[in-house]
């Protein structure tokens, strides 16, 4: 249980890795350099952290730092362009938490900031169709930030 859906972003910062960290992931490393196995130099070491061109969540709890894009993008992962905000609510999404995910109704969004968010409506006076309220899908978070 925990991380849902694996994805990568273009770009590779020390604040996007400590949000990462922030929302439980944990660096796949040794000190530091990646031991992501993209990543490999050839020469018998792996490539500093800070050389990094993307950061991938696929690892469960883990992230790490790739080299190669193209190895990644014909695995399924989901490519989040330089978008920050985008990745983030994918790299967000669990099946064990609702906190930092993204919730909709079709019309209202709502980033949940409780564990779960029927305590964060129902304590915040937060007015929702209880209806059709939802933890957002893949497909509707693709479709919201593409509009952005």
């Amino acid at each position: 249980m925990g991380f849902t859906t694996p994805c990568f972003i273009r770009k590779n910062t020390k604040e996007l890795r400590k949000k990462l960290e922030e929302l439980g992931y944990e660096i796949l490393n040794s000190g530091d350099t990646t031991l992501d196995a993209h990543n490999y130099d050839g020469k018998g070491s792996h490539k500093s952290i800070e050389e990094g061109k993307a950061i991938i969540t696929s690892y469960g709890n883990l992230y790490g730092v790739i080299y190669d894009v193209d190895t990644v993008t014909k695995k399924g992962r989901i490519d989040c362009g330089t978008n920050e905000e985008f990745f983030l609510a994918i790299a967000s999404l669990r099946n064990d938490t609702d906190k930092n995910q993204w919730f909709t109704d079709g019309d209202k969004w709502i980033l949940c900031p409780e564990i779960k968010f029927s305590t964060y409506w129902a304590y915040n006076d937060v007015y929702i169709n209880t209806d059709t309220i939802h933890k957002a899908t893949v497909n509707e978070l693709i479709e919201l930030f593409n509009k952005s």
